[in-house]
């Protein structure tokens, strides 16, 4: 085989691999891995923009080797791939202003979790903090290594430790507790404690179980505060998916009974289904998850035999002038839970005069946090960060 034709081949293999990546972050998906794809096409745009380019000086080398036709349409893949790459960070760049936040075209450096960073956040696993209908539910708590069992905080005052309550994702029905290290790291580093619990997730239907299960792990996390080192009285929680949905619904109904006070400062909620009902109605992409039967699974039945159900675990209906303060963050391109959600959520809140903020990401596909390197990951950082420390410092 020629050079010629290393490099007709080369081309359109390296401009097609950019191309079929970067069209799933525009085209919805037909299966859920692709959904998962679109995820990474979004938020590595740059890198798969710069491979569509690579693919595409290869076909210039082809198209002067006499490459022909195969070499111009290699050139053409590429460019395409190149130029689905640039949507992303324009469209985070005109968030990122209308936030005030700055961004760096270098990801390459984005902290991740790894030794180093272990090194300075101190991690108590598998920690049962209540025992329900048969099953141990446990917690994570990442510390840092500057607090201990005894002191309040990490200067050693009194004062502890800011606290942040995390709830994973699943569709009401998997995924387990710290499946986002990086972000608990993270927050570390920022001086707040985390702590990422268990819920139930069967059996089915179990909004009401999972909301107390959510409420139940702030009660003991504020009875256990001396131990994490934290303050009680300065706790956030957050949530991603239906795990944003219970962070919530539990702020928003929070108990405030003694011993099971579960009661926080602020919540922060990440493409959260929010109107159940609404959502019912009005499915994202059936063929990446099938929404109705999610929740028919979820509340026990449709909003037709279940309506009050249904009421009940939608966190818009239970919005009042005294409703936690709220954080907001949806993708514009979610195949899982329309924007929408986060958009009526935020009517209320306005509505109501709750200190809130909703962040929007065009681009965004659901799941965009969980790559820590990727655009939405460098927009949300300060946002949250700024959220946090102005409710819980």
């Amino acid at each position: 085989m020629g050079v010629r034709q290393l490099l007709v081949i080369g081309s359109l293999l390296t401009s097609s691999i950019a191309a079929g990546v970067m069209l799933w972050s525009v085209i919805p998906a037909p299966l859920r891995p692709l959904a998962l794809l679109a995820v990474a096409a979004g938020e590595w745009s740059l890198r798969f923009g710069l491979l569509g380019l690579a693919g595409g000086v290869l076909g210039a080398g082809a198209l002067a080797a006499g490459g022909g036709w195969p070499a111009w349409v290699a050139i053409g893949i590429g460019l395409l791939a190149a130029t689905l790459a640039l949507v992303p960070p324009v469209q985070v760049a005109n968030v990122a202003r209308t936030h005030g936040v700055s961004l760096s075209v270098n990801l390459l450096r984005a902290p991740r979790a790894g030794p180093e960073r272990e090194a300075h956040t101190r991690v108590l696993r598998g920690i049962p903090f209540a025992t329900v209908a048969g099953q141990t539910l446990s917690l994570d708590a990442y510390l840092p290594t500057g607090s201990n069992d005894r002191a309040g905080g990490v200067d050693g005052s009194t004062r502890g430790l800011p606290a942040i309550v995390v709830v994973h994702g699943g569709a009401w029905s998997g995924g387990q507790r710290s499946e986002a290290p990086d972000w608990n790291y993270w927050l570390t580093e920022q001086g707040f404690a985390v702590i990422d619990v268990d819920y139930r997730i069967q059996p089915q239907p179990n909004w009401q179980t999972a909301t107390e299960d959510v409420k139940g792990a702030v009660s003991a996390v504020k009875r256990d505060a001396v131990r994490y080192g934290i303050d009680p009285d300065r706790i956030a929680l957050l949530g991603r998916s239906a795990g944003g949905h219970l962070a919530l619904l539990a702020a928003y109904t929070a108990s405030t009974e003694g011993i099971h006070d579960s009661r926080v400062r602020a919540v922060v909620a990440f493409y959260a289904p929010t109107d159940l009902t609404w959502g019912y109605d009005n499915p994202a992409n059936q063929r990446v998850i099938d929404g109705p039967e999610t929740l028919r699974r979820f509340i026990g039945g449709d909003p037709l035999i279940e309506g009050a159900a249904y009421d009940a675990a939608s966190p818009v209906t239970h919005v009042s002038p005294g409703t936690a303060p709220t954080l907001l963050f949806h993708g514009g391109r979610d195949q899982y839970v329309l924007r929408a959600h986060m958009d009526r959520l935020g009517s209320r809140l306005q509505s109501a005069g709750v200190a809130h903020r909703t962040v929007s990401l065009p681009y965004g596909q659901h799941g965009f946090d969980v790559l820590f390197d990727g655009w939405s990951a460098q927009l949300v950082r300060p946002l949250l960060l700024r959220f946090l420390r102005d409710h819980l410092t």
